[in-house]
C-alpha cells in the first residue's frame, strides 16, 4: 500500500477576499486572496487495498443519499459491510432496495447492538451521532477505529484539500471557491465534497486524478472525524463562530459555556493538525478564540480577513 505523498505551497493570488465582519456573504471571496499552487508527487493510497476484506459497520444509512453511496463504494472495494440504523426497515427500504445487489452488505434495523460496534474493524459514524452513545464508547474502548467519510476521503485521496467551516456562510463560501478555482485552474480537476447534498465522499475517490484538488464544506460533526484521524485540510477557511447547535452540544447537565467550548473544539479540527506549510484564513474574532486552545501552536500561515480589506466600492 502506498501512503499518499504530496507537497504543496500557496501564494496569495485569487480565491478568498474576506469574511466581512465575521459573517460571510456572497460578496466575500471575489477578489485577491489565496489560490493554492500545488506540487504533486506521483503516489497515492490504494483505497481498494485499504478496504479489501475489512469489516465495516456503517451507521445510519439514510434515504438514497451519501450513506447509500458510501455503502456501495465500500462493497465495491471489497469490504464486508454491515449497515446498522435505528430507524425501522420499512422507512429505509428504498435504500435497502438500491443496495440489495451487493452480497457483501447486510442490514440490521432497530436498536443498536454493542457487538455490531465492537466486533468489527471500523465504524463509519453517521453525522450527528452523539459521541457519548454507549455503542460508540464501547467501540472506542474495544480499540475499533471510528471514522467519517469526509476525513476518510482526505486521508485516502492524497490530494490537497481546501476545507471550509463556520457557523454561517460555509456553503456559500465553499461553492464560490469551487467555482473560482474551476474557472482559474488550468487543466486541474477541482472536486466538491464534504457536507454537499447527495454527494458521497467515498464515491468521490473514484474521481481523483493526479492534478486534483478538493474543496470541502465541513460542519462540526464531519470535523470530529478529522479530529479522530488527526488531520486537517491543507488550507482551512473558518468563516465565523456563533452560538448554534446547542441542541447537540448542550446535553445532560452540560452548561452552555461547556457546550460552546466543545462546539469550538470540534470546529478547530479544521486547523488543529495543519503543518507549518498550511494556511488558515479566518476572522480576528475566531483567531482570538483559536489562540486560547491548549496544545495548538498555530505555526501555519494565518490570513486574517475582515471588512477593512473590502474595496470601497463594494
Amino acid at each position: 500500500m502506498n501512503q499518499a505523498c504530496l507537497k504543496f505551497r500557496s501564494c496569495h493570488t485569487l480565491v478568498s477576499k474576506s469574511l466581512s465582519q465575521g459573517i460571510c456573504t456572497s460578496s466575500c471571496f471575489v477578489g485577491a486572496g489565496i489560490l493554492p499552487v500545488f506540487i504533486y508527487d506521483e503516489c497515492t493510497m490504494d483505497y481498494i487495498e485499504y478496504f479489501k476484506g475489512k469489516r465495516v459497520t456503517l451507521m445510519r444509512i439514510g434515504l438514497l443519499g451519501r450513506g447509500v453511496g458510501d455503502a456501495a463504494f465500500l462493497a465495491e472495494s471489497g469490504a464486508e459491510v454491515h449497515v446498522v440504523d435505528d430507524a425501522p426497515q420499512e422507512v429505509m427500504q428504498p435504500s435497502v432496495d438500491v443496495l440489495k445487489r451487493y452480497s457483501n452488505i447486510r442490514f440490521t434495523f432497530g436498536s443498536y447492538q454493542t457487538e455490531h460496534f465492537t466486533e468489527t474493524d471500523m465504524v463509519l459514524v453517521g453525522a450527528g451521532a452523539q459521541q457519548e452513545l454507549p455503542v460508540l464508547v464501547a467501540a472506542r474502548d474495544a480499540g475499533v477505529e471510528l471514522a467519517m467519510s469526509a476525513a476518510l476521503f482526505a486521508k485516502l485521496s492524497g490530494i490537497p484539500i481546501i476545507g471550509v467551516t463556520g457557523t454561517r456562510g460555509k456553503s456559500t463560501v465553499t461553492h464560490i471557491i469551487h467555482h473560482v478555482l474551476s474557472q482559474e485552474t488550468d487543466g486541474g480537476s477541482v472536486l466538491l465534497g464534504g457536507n454537499v447534498r447527495g454527494v458521497s465522499n467515498l464515491q468521490l475517490l473514484k474521481e481523483v486524478q493526479n492534478n486534483s484538488i478538493a474543496v470541502m464544506e465541513l460542519d462540526s460533526w464531519q470535523l470530529q472525524g478529522f479530529g479522530w484521524a488527526e488531520i486537517s485540510p491543507h488550507i482551512a477557511v473558518f468563516t465565523n463562530f456563533m452560538e448554534d447547535h446547542l441542541n447537540y452540544y448542550q446535553v445532560g447537565e452540560r452548561s452552555k459555556e461547556e457546550a460552546l467550548r466543545r462546539y469550538f473544539e470540534d470546529k478547530a479540527n479544521i486547523f488543529r493538525y495543519q503543518e507549518e506549510s498550511g494556511v488558515l484564513v479566518t476572522t480576528p474574532e475566531v483567531f482570538e478564540l483559536a489562540k486560547q486552545l491548549k496544545g495548538v501552536t498555530l505555526g501555519q500561515e494565518v490570513v486574517l480577513a475582515d471588512a477593512s480589506i473590502l474595496p470601497e466600492d463594494m
